[in-house]
């Protein structure tokens, strides 16, 4: 028990020096278009980031906003089977634009069934090694020119602390937030992210955002989320039917016609966070 406290010790005095989260929200208004890149780390392995990501990317292009999804996840890209993408072929995609700066970002960008919505994945043919020589210059413009081209950048992170694709996005992200879900591996896993972003000289404050996803009603410690010096941002229920939906290959909080009433009010108050 001890060990545990100390170890919340730790990184709480990581985040010692976090903004206010008044402050961190102000500049998503200040310097929206421009600024307005937004990543979602997931902090283990039943958080559904991908999932609570297209839920919450549909839901914002609903409102008339521009939006693309960024799926860093290299190894393993999975939103383009949630957003009913068909996939990119081999050599084209992210993959492509990484390889030159002379590539028409149009070209490699999906749409989507849904309006206002976008994807730039990796293609799932591509081969895991071809993604290990890119370097940080690499990935920062490929972020620094979709964000001039949307309203709004959603980037899932891949949980891989020293894959450059991870890393930048954390470094490039206006606001961050990490998934968690009711495990008890989320906050280990969070502190040791942390810890290491932090020793390579990426400010945590961004990432230092939790957002609780598919709750149960577990017997989960929440307070464990201000006692790490986080904020506890939101808390998304467990919706079967959300699942169901991904599954399908369709977007439960625009394709449903009776929305869980819960799920509809955590979503809509996140939606108003990220545009209010």
């Amino acid at each position: 028990m001890d060990q545990q406290r100390q170890e919340r010790v730790n990184v709480k005095e990581i985040l010692e020096k976090l903004s206010p989260r008044d402050k961190i929200y102000s500049e998503i208004e200040t310097n929206k278009i421009i600024d307005n890149v937004i990543a979602f780390f997931p902090s283990g392995e039943a958080a559904d980031t991908s999932i609570l990501i297209t839920n919450l990317a549909a839901a914002i292009a609903k409102r008339a906003w521009n939006v693309c999804v960024l799926d860093f996840k290299v190894f393993y890209p999975n939103i383009y089977k949630l957003l009913d993408c068909e996939a990119m072929p081999k050599g084209r995609g992210l993959i492509k634009l990484l390889r030159s700066d002379k590539i028409d970002f149009r070209e490699e960008i999906s749409d989507t069934k849904y309006k206002n919505l976008y994807l730039l994945t990796p293609s799932p043919m591509d081969l895991i090694e071809e993604y290990l020589d890119f370097q940080f210059e690499d990935i920062e413009r490929i972020i620094d020119t979709v964000k001039e081209m949307f309203d709004l950048i959603l980037i899932d992170v891949p949980n891989n602390p020293p894959l450059e694709f991870c890393v930048s996005a954390i470094k490039h992200c206006n606001v961050g937030f990490s998934v968690w879900s009711e495990r008890i591996d989320c906050p280990q896993n969070t502190q040791r992210f942390l810890s290491f972003i932090g020793s390579i000289g990426i400010s945590s404050s961004k990432i230092a955002n939790v957002i609780l996803n598919n709750v149960q009603g577990f017997e989960y410690d929440k307070q464990i989320i201000t006692e790490m010096g986080m904020k506890y941002i939101a808390e998304i229920p467990y919706v079967p039917s959300v699942i169901n939906y991904a599954l399908d290959g369709r977007v439960y909080s625009v394709d449903s016609i009776l929305l869980d009433k819960r799920y509809q009010r955590s979503m809509e108050r996140l939606v108003d966070l990220m545009v209010r």
